[in-house]
C-alpha cells in the first residue's frame, strides 16, 4: 500500500507540473527560431519565446533554461513582438483579445469570475488525481510495470484536465464581455439602441450627427444634407464579439474605400480616412470640425476618429468600435497616459487589451484592419446599407457651409455661402418616410421638392 501511495503522489506531482499558473501560455515552446531579446538596461539575451505569466514574458535560452522578465523591461521592438505573439496565442484559444477594465464598469468582472472559479478547477484536478490514483490500490499486488502503466494513466488524466482548465481560464480572462461593449454606448441611449447574440453585438441608430453645428466649415460640398438612416433590425451595425487576428491585414490605403470601418459610440459610422478617390478627406476641405460629412445617400459619417466624443465618454472608454471587433481610443490611453509604441496598424496591446488609437497626422486612425474581416465590393461585411431618397448631386464649387440648425427633431436647416450670398436648404420628414426639401436662394423663387423613401 505504501508503494501505491508513493506512486499516486508521483503522478499528482508530475501532472501538477502541467497545470498552468497564468493566462496566455502557448502550450509549448515558441515555434520561431532563436532571436536576440534586448532590454532597457542595455543587456540582451538570445532565446525563443516560451510563454507568458502575468505581465511577464518567459524566454528559453539555447541551453533550455527559462528566464522571466516583465514586459516593461523589453525594448519597444521586442515588446511589440511579444505582445503580438500573446495576441496570436489568445486567437488560438478561440477567444477574443478583449479584456476590460473593472474600474470602468460594474457589469461583472471577468477577472473576478476567473478568481472565483479557478480554486474549483484546481480542486477538481486534485480530486480527479486522487480518485484515479486511489483506484490503483486495487492493483497493489500487480507487477511493477503494471503499476507504472497505471501511474502514466493517472498523470495523463490529470494533465488533460489541467490543459482544459487552462483553456477555460484563458477564455474567461480574454472573452469579450458584451455587457462591457453595451456600457460604452450608454451615454448616447436611447439615440442608440443595442442588442447582441453569441456572434455579434448590434448597434441600431439613425446615423444623425449628435453634435452641432455639424457640416459647418465644409468647402468641398456635393450638396448633401444629413437625413436619418434605417440602421435597424437586419440593417443594424454588427461588431464581432470574438475577433480574430488576421494573418494578412487589409490596408485602408489600398482597400475599404466604400462603406464604414467602425461605428462611433454615438451611432455615427466611421469611414476610411481616404475618400473613394484615394484622397484624405480631412486635407481637402470635405469635413466639418468633427471630422464628418454626408455621402451620396445623405448619410452622415466621419472620415477621421471622432476624438471629440472623449469630452462625453472620457478617456476610460473607447470612442468607436472597429468592425473587426477591436475598440478605438483617442489620443490618450484609457488611464490618460501618453500613447507609445503603436504598431503598423495604429494599434497595440495595452494592459492585455488590443485597441486602436487616433493620431493627429496621416492616416489619422486605423491604417489596416488588425482583425479578420470579410470584404465584398471593397467594404467590410456584414454592414448596413444607407438608404438614399434623392439623386446625388455634383460638387458646388465655391460654396462654404456656414451653419446647420436643428429646428426640431424632424426639421433641419442648412445655410451656406456662395459668391458672397447666403443660401438655405430647409428640409423635414414625417413618419411615413416623406421628405420635403425647400431651397432658398437670393433673387430666385423658392423651390420645393418632395421625395418618398421606399
Amino acid at each position: 500500500m505504501q508503494k501505491v501511495t508513493v506512486t499516486v503522489w508521483i503522478c499528482v506531482i508530475v501532472a501538477a507540473c502541467w497545470v498552468p499558473d497564468s493566462y496566455g501560455h502557448s502550450g509549448g515552446h515558441d515555434a520561431a527560431t532563436l532571436r536576440s531579446w534586448h532590454f532597457n538596461d542595455g543587456t540582451s539575451l538570445r532565446g525563443s519565446l516560451h510563454s507568458f505569466r502575468q505581465q511577464c514574458v518567459v524566454i528559453e535560452d539555447k541551453s533550455g533554461r527559462l528566464h522571466g522578465y516583465p514586459l516593461a523591461r523589453l525594448r519597444s521592438v521586442d515588446r511589440q513582438y511579444a505582445e503580438e505573439r500573446l495576441l496570436a496565442i489568445a486567437t488560438l484559444h478561440a477567444a477574443s483579445t478583449q479584456t476590460h477594465h473593472a474600474r470602468d464598469h460594474d457589469i461583472g468582472s471577468t477577472v473576478a469570475q476567473r478568481n472565483a472559479e479557478w480554486p474549483a478547477i484546481t480542486a477538481a484536478v486534485i480530486l480527479l488525481g486522487a480518485a484515479v490514483g486511489g483506484s490503483l490500490a486495487v492493483f497493489r499486488r500487480r507487477p511493477l510495470m503494471f503499476r507504472i502503466a497505471g501511474a502514466f494513466v493517472v498523470a495523463t488524466c490529470i494533465a488533460v484536465t489541467a490543459q482544459q482548465s487552462d483553456a477555460l481560464f484563458t477564455r474567461m480572462l480574454l472573452a469579450t464581455d458584451p455587457s462591457y461593449v453595451d456600457a460604452t454606448f450608454d451615454l448616447f441611449k436611447p439615440h442608440v439602441k443595442t442588442r447582441w447574440d453569441d456572434v455579434y453585438f448590434y448597434v441600431e441608430c439613425n446615423g444623425m450627427p449628435t453634435e452641432m453645428p455639424a457640416m459647418k466649415g465644409i468647402t468641398a460640398w456635393q450638396q448633401q444634407v444629413p437625413i436619418p438612416q434605417p440602421y435597424t433590425g437586419n440593417n443594424a451595425w454588427s461588431i464581432p464579439l470574438k475577433p480574430e487576428i488576421a494573418s494578412v491585414s487589409v490596408s485602408l490605403d489600398t482597400a475599404l474605400h466604400t462603406g464604414a470601418v467602425a461605428i462611433g459610440v454615438n451611432g455615427v459610422p466611421v469611414f476610411n480616412p481616404e475618400n473613394n478617390r484615394g484622397e484624405f478627406s480631412y486635407d481637402i476641405g470635405e469635413l466639418d470640425a468633427f471630422g464628418g460629412h454626408c455621402g451620396r445617400a445623405d448619410d452622415y459619417h466621419y472620415h477621421v476618429a471622432p476624438v471629440h466624443l472623449q469630452k462625453v465618454v472620457g478617456t476610460t472608454k473607447p470612442i468607436a468600435w472597429a468592425l473587426d471587433g477591436y475598440p478605438m481610443y483617442g489620443y490618450e490611453e484609457p488611464d490618460g497616459s501618453q500613447v507609445n509604441d503603436l504598431d503598423n496598424h495604429l494599434g497595440h496591446i495595452w494592459q492585455g487589451e488590443y485597441h486602436y488609437h487616433a493620431t493627429k497626422t496621416r492616416p489619422y486612425m486605423i491604417a489596416s484592419m488588425r482583425g479578420k474581416v470579410t470584404v465584398q465590393n471593397d467594404q467590410i461585411m456584414p454592414q448596413p446599407r444607407a438608404s438614399s431618397i434623392r439623386p446625388f448631386l455634383q460638387a458646388l464649387r465655391g460654396a462654404t457651409i456656414t451653419d446647420l440648425r436643428m429646428c426640431d427633431s424632424t426639421h433641419y436647416a442648412l445655410r451656406y455661402s456662395l459668391n458672397g450670398k447666403t443660401h438655405w436648404v430647409n428640409y423635414r420628414w414625417d413618419n411615413a418616410g416623406k421628405f420635403t426639401y425647400v431651397f432658398l436662394k437670393p433673387d430666385t423663387a423658392r423651390r420645393t421638392v418632395t421625395y418618398q423613401r421606399k
